[in-house]
This record gives structure tokens, C-alpha cells and sequence, in this order.
């Protein structure tokens, strides 16, 4: 196993200064929002949508920042809601197949799935992720569903007396929450490094190329996992590619995307089993039909 040292603290500051630049400021927005009461006034134009996921109108805004720009964004505007454990659980199931459009889509555009496909493709998946807990009734799956989840970070329960202490309260909660994030991703990126850093991956089989992809996308992320997908892509067929792409589609960096929201509540067991569940159905169906079609 090699470990380089600068790869892993310069993931950690470049990290470290999109969480940042992205948590603050939108978590500093969502309390704006709340605090002028105009969230109610948002909300209620994507209720339909936030209907579907049975989730709170307030989630809207999470939801959109997440699809369309990552995974930190959506939890800055969601932190502030006072969400529930099964809240958390639906934003993270959802948001885990469906977050970061643009620059994923532009990787799985590389690997030969065109933009109209690979984004209806995660969309109609991020819904059909949600079946076992739209169907299944919520105290089943979680001991307590409504219980409110909070990250470690402590909100004052005193109420500022202006504006100005308002601010600096939440700006100070920002800051906090931000922190935290940095920690809780750099240990991921510890353990992502760790991963790379194993002769396996950096030397095996190009018989191999299709379980490494998999292994690596699921654990890292999709574009490790892709870049992979690339160097080997010549050892593989077209059909390989994309039965490994679907299914990154909708289980990929199962560590880190499932622990920012177990972090504020959300039930590790039904995230990573259920994603990992669709995707290999997703698999196995696109290989079958691949064998099929070649008969």
C-alpha cells in the first residue's frame, strides 16, 4: 500500500474550501429565508414536487440546490428545517442517485451515455429508490420516525433580540456546521486515499477492468470510478461500460455522499442497502438483455 501524503492534504484544502464557500453562505440563506418569513412563500410553488417525496415543502430548495449543484449546498439549506430522521433518509436516498447534474452527466457523456439518457436515467431512478419507503409504513423501518435530527452542531434555543444578533448567531452556526462537515469529509478522503492507495487497484487484471470499476465508483465516487472506467475501457466491451455506469448511476461514493446525511439523522442501513440493491438490479437486467440480444 503507498499513502502520499500532499495528494491527501491537498484534497482536504481543496475540499475544505468548496465546503466553505458553499455551506456558509446557503445556510446563512435558508435562515434569511425563515427568518423573513418568506420560505413558506417559496415553498409553496414546489409543494406538488415535495408532495410526490413526501417531504416538507421547506425541502424544496434543498432538493433543487443538491440535483443541480452538490451535495454540501443541499445540506446547508436543509440543516436549518428542523427535518426528521425520515426526512433525512428520503433527501439522502433521493439526492444520492440524483445530486451534481451538470459535471456527472458530463463524465457519463465521456463514457458513451449521452446527457438526455443518463439524466432521465438518474431521475426516474432517484423516484424508484423511494418505493420501500413510500409503501412500507415509516415506523417499521425507523424506530422513531418523526424524532427531530440535528448534527452535532448546537442551535442557540434562545432567540436573538434583533437582527444583528440573529446574524451573528447564525453565522457562528454556520461556521460551526462547516467545520464539522470538513472533519467528517476528510476522514472519508482518508479512507479514499487509503483505497487508492492499495496495489490492487493500481495494478490488477485487465480481466478485472469491470468488478474494479465497480468497486472503486461505488466506494469513491463516479469520477474515480470513471476514470477507471477510461483506462480500462479498451479491455472492455460497449455493453460492459454501460452495464457499469448504470449502475454508478445510482450507487456511487456509498462512503462519503451516505455519511453527510447519516451525520444529521438519516438511517445508514436503508441508504446503502437500498441503493445497492436497485443497482445491481439495474445490473443484472442490463447484462441479461445485453446476453439476449447477442443470442
Amino acid at each position: 500500500m503507498t499513502f502520499d501524503t500532499r495528494v491527501f492534504i491537498s484534497s482536504c484544502l481543496s475540499t475544505a474550501k468548496v465546503i466553505l464557500i458553499t455551506v456558509i453562505p446557503y445556510f446563512l440563506l435558508a435562515e434569511l429565508l425563515v427568518y423573513f418569513e418568506l420560505m413558506p412563500l417559496i415553498a409553496q410553488f414546489f409543494t406538488p414536487f415535495t408532495t410526490l417525496l413526501n417531504l416538507p415543502p421547506e425541502a424544496a430548495l434543498a432538493l433543487a440546490s443538491g440535483v443541480f449543484l452538490n451535495l454540501y449546498a443541499a445540506i446547508a439549506f436543509a440543516a436549518p428545517l428542523g427535518l426528521s430522521v425520515y426526512d433525512w433518509t428520503v433527501l439522502g436516498l433521493f439526492l444520492g442517485v440524483l445530486h451534481s447534474i451538470p459535471v456527472e452527466s458530463a463524465i457519463m457523456k465521456k463514457l458513451g451515455i449521452d446527457w438526455i439518457k443518463s439524466i432521465t436515467f438518474r431521475l426516474v431512478m432517484a423516484f424508484i429508490v423511494l418505493i420501500p419507503l413510500l409503501i412500507i409504513p415509516a415506523e417499521i423501518l425507523f424506530d422513531n420516525p418523526n424524532k427531530v435530527a440535528n448534527a452535532l452542531y448546537q442551535i442557540s434555543a434562545t432567540t436573538p433580540t434583533n437582527f444583528i444578533d440573529f446574524l451573528v448567531l447564525k453565522i457562528y452556526e454556520s461556521i460551526l456546521l462547516s467545520i464539522e462537515i470538513i472533519l467528517l469529509v476528510s476522514l472519508v478522503i482518508l479512507v479514499v486515499t487509503l483505497i487508492k492507495g492499495l496495489q490492487i487497484l493500481q495494478k490488477f487484471d485487465h480481466h478485472l477492468g469491470t468488478i474494479m470499476a465497480l468497486i472503486t465508483g461505488v466506494l469513491i465516487g463516479i469520477t474515480y470510478g470513471a476514470g477507471v472506467l477510461l483506462k480500462e475501457a479498451k479491455y472492455m466491451t460497449k455493453q460492459q461500460i454501460a452495464s457499469v455506469c448504470y449502475f454508478l448511476m445510482v450507487a456511487h461514493a456509498i462512503i462519503e455522499d451516505t455519511l453527510l446525511f447519516v451525520f444529521f439523522g438519516a438511517d445508514i442501513v436503508l441508504l446503502i442497502s437500498i441503493r445497492l440493491f436497485f443497482a445491481t438490479l439495474v445490473f443484472f437486467t442490463l447484462t441479461l438483455y445485453y446476453k439476449t440480444q447477442s443470442t
